[in-house]
């Protein structure tokens, strides 16, 4: 199939899918097998053509592209005639592969939260299934942008290093000769990896490399996770936003402000006050600026091309005040769906999900500083709950309710059922925990550690023994 044909075949299939959000819209709630069953096909349909654009080379679309057949460097200017023609090709593939990709991801988002029933279904219903992200991003008012780019860096957060590899160096014994040696390992056992390669070594110094991942590395994930929680809650946030500025401002002050909202909207006043400006319309955006601050100093709004002190305070403190709102109310939603994330999946469970695709499995309490649960110490009980990840399976104890465990040790039984635990699934695994004093060494300077020993119900020594052997095999 020719470039151009699978450009328009794919555009085609992308504005019919331009529909579905209202299709979702009416089901008002309410999911069905039809609607996943469109998604999935859907995906299929997207993930085929994405195959077919990144094999015809449309995430390169450089390549071959400025050089005609058989020319040398004289025909160079018989080819900066195409360079517009040429653009436009590059652009159009480019252009096309990029929104199959945000649609992919739109719909992965979409089925991870529908299959999974603590998944958020709330946003599904404004993603941008036919991958026009941009052009929902730029239908917000601007206050919602600068908190996109916010939550753009949370998933950008980095946590501390973890140990990625280790340095050895070694005096070891070949032919009956000591060497000195440098080697680099993977292996987190470096003890038994000299065994099998070296037998007998001494070790002279050991350097631990250590790499820092992003929480969220995925661009299109990124870009529409932030989306999804701005467009979804927008409506909450300037309710919020409205009735803050209502108890704050006078009616003067109100007045004030809508009043030169009103010069700066008529006159396209948001493209001057900062930011990109496109320099083809520049001189265009000039003169609507003259224009607003003749109207603003006829209204005595401004004084001497600046705006008047009542003005500008109020401006300042409107401007806060909606930026603080909207960020604080779109991490609000974010920090419980991720918690409840971390909280209720295993380790596996995660890596398959397509709720939060490609986030990291396991972060660091560095990751989720940002992260704010009314009530709930989350980094510390996420930062309990992933210890227990990666000690339980020693002692052939299932990682199911371990989140609860984790609510249960650091708040009480009421953070338990809130997030949806039960008592006796609880109660169980602190009952196999209790008797391994490995654990409980590991948990003191935790948690209270009384609360898992009066689950102990295993006196005898040597039973307690061979529990704690268990987790050395």
């Amino acid at each position: 199939m020719e470039s151009s044909t699978l450009i328009k075949k794919c555009n085609e299939f992308l504005d019919r899918l331009s529909k579905f959000k209202d299709e979702l819209i009416m089901l008002d709630g309410s999911v069905n097998n039809d609607l996943i069953a469109k998604l999935e096909d859907n995906l299929q349909t997207l993930e085929c053509f994405k195959e077919k654009m990144e094999l015809k080379g449309f995430d390169t679309p450089f390549i071959g592209v400025g050089r005609l057949k058989g020319s040398d460097e004289d025909d160079i200017y018989d080819i900066m005639n195409y360079t517009t023609y040429l653009r436009r090709i590059v652009d159009e593939k480019k252009g096309a592969l990029e929104r199959v990709r945000y649609a992919i991801v739109a719909h992965k988002i979409a089925l991870g939260n529908i299959l999974d029933e603590i998944g958020n279904k709330e946003i599904i219903y404004l993603l941008p299934y036919d991958g026009s992200y941009k052009e929902s991003l730029t239908n917000l008012p601007s206050f919602f942008i600068k908190t996109y780019k916010k939550i753009l860096n949370i998933f950008e957060s980095e946590g501390k290093g973890v140990i990625s590899s280790t340095t050895l160096s070694l005096i070891v014994v070949e032919n009956g000769k000591r060497k000195f040696k440098r080697v680099k390992t993977e292996e987190q056992d470096y003890e038994r990896y000299i065994r099998e390669n070296y037998e007998d070594a001494i070790i002279t110094s050991i350097k631990r490399n250590y790499s820092k991942n992003k929480l969220l590395n995925d661009q299109y994930v990124k870009k529409i996770l932030a989306l999804a929680y701005l467009v979804t809650y927008r409506e909450e946030i300037e309710i919020e936003i409205e009735k803050k500025l209502r108890k704050v401002f006078s009616k003067s002050q109100r007045k004030l402000i809508s009043k030169y909202k009103e010069i700066m909207e008529s006159l396209g006043g948001e493209h001057f006050e900062g930011g990109i400006i496109d320099v083809r319309v520049l001189d265009e955006l000039k003169l609507k600026e003259l224009k607003a601050r003749e109207e603003l100093e006829k209204l005595g709004l401004y004084k001497n091309g600046k705006p008047i002190e009542e003005l500008r305070i109020s401006l300042d403190v409107e401007k806060n005040i909606t930026e603080d709102i909207c960020l604080k109310i779109s991490l609000k939603y974010l920090s419980l769906d991720l918690f409840n994330y971390y909280l209720h999946k295993t380790p596996d469970e995660r890596t398959r999900s397509n709720m939060f695709p490609s986030i990291l499995v396991t972060p660091s309490k560095a990751h989720l500083k940002w992260m704010n649960i009314e009530g709930i110490d989350a980094k510390n009980v996420l930062d309990l709950k992933f210890l227990f990840e990666k000690e339980l399976p020693k002692y052939n104890i299932p990682l199911k309710n371990i989140g609860g465990v984790a609510l249960y040790l650091i708040h009480d039984w009421d953070a338990v059922e809130r997030f949806g635990f039960k008592k006796e699934d609880i109660e169980e695994v602190l009952r196999n925990m209790a008797p391994i004093e490995n654990v409980k060494s590991i948990l003191k300077e935790k948690v209270d550690i009384k609360k898992l020993e009066s689950y102990n119900e295993i006196k005898k020594e040597k039973t307690k023994k061979f529990l704690n052997l268990l987790g050395k095999i």
